[in-house]
């Protein structure tokens, strides 16, 4: 069963990133506390980022990211279904 403190952690906002909102690289288990109160406790998040995908992932992130802020995005009805799709499968795959 799910901890009532564990939260989708996202390393680049998915309000301000829609673009990386789903972004597995992006998206990754973090406490409550740090993801509400200490404003996702950034610094430390991407220190363990580096450890757990690598600085090459970490640096296309930051690029998808610096492309995010220049243009805009707006997640359509297609896209999102095959998102939910997709995850439906993964977690089958699990359970």
């Amino acid at each position: 069963m799910p901890s009532s403190n564990a939260h989708a952690g996202h390393f680049y906002s998915g309000g301000k990133f829609p673009q990386l909102k789903f972004n597995e690289d992006n998206v990754h288990l973090q406490g409550k506390s740090d993801n509400y109160f200490n404003g996702g406790n950034q610094l430390q998040y991407r220190k363990n980022l580096i450890k757990k995908i690598g600085l090459k992932r970490v640096e296309e992130l930051d690029m998808l990211a610096d492309i995010s802020k220049r243009s805009s995005f707006k997640w359509d009805r297609f896209s999102l279904i095959e998102i939910i799709e997709t995850y439906k499968e993964k977690f089958k795959a699990v359970a």
